[in-house]
């Protein structure tokens, strides 16, 4: 390892071709570090930043990237470098790094629920990714699990990027079934629109606001032209943060119904902003929601259910019962102090 230093800097390493994860952590962390530099697959606008290409099908190309990150490493000489996913991200830092300095690796979901089970490559990059690292943090015990079932055991501490809590007192409610996950086939809109259908036609005061985009956008408004449901489901694409905080706490109630996820801030965001929560059953949204009681869980993607379910409940006890779960597991200042901790440990040791 190289020698401590009094001027803490960091190099923040993860996919930025939309980089909304990789800036609230940025955010996150903003302000313990005295210099930040950013290594991903884009430049960014919100802090100093280099691109690189993180792609592996190339050997050529692959060794290319190593070298480079190594140089911007050496160049950089960080006193920790903090990658996000077990997948290309984390094994080309592991190859790049070696140890060099100390490494910390944050997971995202799919690349240690999904990925590792699907070849010999996925499972490579994630156990180099992992057993490369000096910290882990997952933000699911889910995850936790499947890490220790996946490399045996390693310490991996289950820490989110936590959320900002606005005064949200003075916007009234509307009839709105929100949405605001990625357009992409893991995120199930297409079965969001399908399975509201029936919902609309019986609440024709209600609307399902579908933010986002992704590779599915085009076909999923196809799928509402056909329905002829364009004046009851609308798109409104990537929002800023200021919007989604209104969109938020506008609504009644926000669906995610994702095939597999890790904690989601965004439903955090949900949970917290006064949405009654619709989710898919998975075992990281269980660690947040109660089916029945905070919010309805979505058994066999069975929305039109779900959707009944939920306005049976109150929502002013569903609200109430979720802040008080924010206030005390996911707000931005707690998880910090979690971060920081690992920081702390791995410089001072």
């Amino acid at each position: 390892m190289k020698m401590k230093s009094t001027h803490k800097k960091l190099m923040l390493i993860g996919s930025t071709i939309n980089p909304v994860h990789i800036r609230n952590f940025y955010h996150l962390i903003e302000g313990y570090f005295d210099e930040v530099v950013i290594v991903g697959t884009h430049e960014v606008d919100f802090c100093k930043s280099i691109s690189i290409d993180f792609r592996i099908k190339n050997p050529l190309k692959l060794n290319q990237s190593v070298r480079q990150l190594r140089k911007i490493m050496i160049e950089f000489n960080p006193t920790i470098v903090h990658v996000h996913q077990a997948n290309s991200f984390g094994y080309i830092t592991s190859l790049a790094n070696k140890g060099r300095y100390p490494q910390v690796l944050t997971t995202w979901g799919d690349d240690v629920l999904i990925f590792p089970n699907k070849n010999f490559l996925f499972r490579r990059l994630a156990r180099t990714s992992l057993l490369s690292s000096d910290a882990i943090t997952a933000d699911a015990e889910i995850m936790k699990k499947a890490i220790h079932q996946f490399i045996g055991y390693k310490p991996v501490e289950v820490i989110n990027f936590g959320i900002e809590l606005q005064n949200s007192t003075n916007i009234p409610k509307e009839n709105i079934l929100y949405s605001n996950r990625l357009h992409d086939d893991l995120y199930n809109i297409h079965h969001i629109i399908r399975g509201s259908v029936s919902f609309l036609h019986a609440n024709p005061a209600w609307k399902l606001r579908i933010a986002g985009k992704g590779s599915n956008t085009e076909a999923l408004k196809q799928q509402v032209h056909d329905l002829k449901l364009e004046d009851r489901i609308e798109f409104v694409g990537f929002l800023a943060p200021a919007e989604n905080l209104e969109n938020y706490m506008k609504s009644k109630i926000y669906i995610s119904i994702p095939n597999t996820d890790g904690t989601s801030i965004s439903l955090l965001e949900a949970m917290a902003y006064g949405c009654l929560p619709v989710v898919s059953d998975l075992p990281a949204n269980r660690e947040w929601i109660s089916d029945g009681d905070n919010g309805i869980v979505v058994q066999d993607l069975n929305l039109e259910k779900a959707l009944e379910r939920a306005l049976q409940l109150n929502p002013s006890n569903v609200a109430a019962k979720n802040l008080k779960i924010i206030e005390s597991k996911a707000t931005k200042k707690s998880n910090r102090t979690k971060f920081v901790a690992i920081y702390e440990r791995l410089l001072n040791r």
